[in-house]
C-alpha cells in the first residue's frame, strides 16, 4: 500500500485526559484553572492541525516486507507475534503548537503548561481518530494496540528511518533533531499488528505493561488511559 495522509479535525479536546496530564487525578479544578483551560483551548484549537501519514506492510516471522526496516526490541516483536501485517503512522499536531506553548513560556507559565497538557490530550485524540479511519480498510483483522517508538525497548534511534520509509517531514511536516525526538514536539509515530488470534489484546493493561512497576500514574492509583 502506498503512503496515505489526511488531516484530523477534533472538535472537542479532552479536557479530562488534560486534567490527569496535569496531576488533578480525581480532584475538580477551581474556576480560574477552568477558565485557563478553556481559553488555552481555544487557542490550541487555532493553532494546531492535525494530520496524520501511514503505510502498510506485510510481516512474516517478525520480518517487514517492502521496507528495509528491522524491528528492533523484544517487546515490539512479541506485540506483533502472529500478526500478518503492520502499520506504519505518523501523526502530528503540526509546528503551530509549539509556537503557541513558546509564547506562552515568555507570557505566562501557567498558560504554557495548561496549553502542553491539553495538546499532550489532544494528540491521542488525533491518533485515535486516524487508527478509526485506518482500520476500517481492515475490518477483518484483529488488531493491537498502538506500540510507539521509545516505548520499551523500541529504540527512539530509530525514528528517522520510520519517518523516512513514511517520508513524513514531506507529507506532514514532521522530523527528528539530534536527540531522537520528533518535531513538532506534539508528534507520535507508532505501529499497529493486524492479524488474526493475536495474543495481544486491542487494548493496553497495567496488567500487560512492562512499565507498570515505574508508572507515576499506578502510584497515585490511577492509569495512563492507554
Amino acid at each position: 500500500m502506498n503512503h496515505r495522509e489526511r488531516n484530523i479535525i477534533i472538535e472537542d479536546i479532552n479536557f479530562d485526559e488534560a486534567l490527569r496530564y496535569l496531576g488533578y487525578g480525581a480532584n475538580v479544578p477551581d474556576d480560574k484553572t477552568k477558565e485557563l483551560l478553556l481559553s488555552c483551548g481555544k487557542q490550541l484549537k487555532h493553532s494546531m492541525e492535525g494530520k496524520f501519514v501511514y503505510k502498510v506492510f506485510d510481516l512474516k516471522d517478525s520480518q517487514i516486507q517492502g521496507a528495509d526496516f528491522i524491528l528492533q526490541g523484544q517487546a515490539v516483536r512479541n506485540h506483533l507475534r502472529n500478526c500478518d501485517k503492520v502499520i506504519f503512522m505518523c501523526a502530528t499536531l503540526s509546528a503551530g503548537v509549539d509556537l503557541l506553548i513558546r509564547k506562552f513560556q515568555i507570557t505566562g507559565m501557567a498558560e504554557a503548561i495548561i496549553t502542553d497538557s491539553l495538546a499532550s490530550a489532544v494528540i491521542e485524540q488525533v491518533c485515535d481518530k486516524a487508527e478509526e479511519i485506518i482500520l476500517k480498510d481492515f475490518a477483518e483483522y484483529e488488531h493491537t494496540w498502538r506500540f510507539g517508538l521509545g516505548y520499551d525497548d523500541f529504540p527512539l534511534e530509530c525514528q528517522k528511518q520510520f519517518l523516512d520509509i513514511l517520508d513524513a517531514p514531506k507529507r506532514i511536516g514532521v522530523c527528528v533533531n539530534d536527540s531522537m525526538m520528533l518535531t513538532p514536539t506534539k508528534s507520535v509515530t507508532c505501529v499497529i499488528g493486524l492479524g488474526h488470534g493475536l495474543e495481544t489484546s486491542r487494548k493496553r493493561s497495567c496488567e500487560m505493561c512492562s512499565l507498570r512497576e515505574k508508572c507515576q500514574f499506578r502510584k497515585q492509583g490511577l492509569t495512563c488511559g492507554k
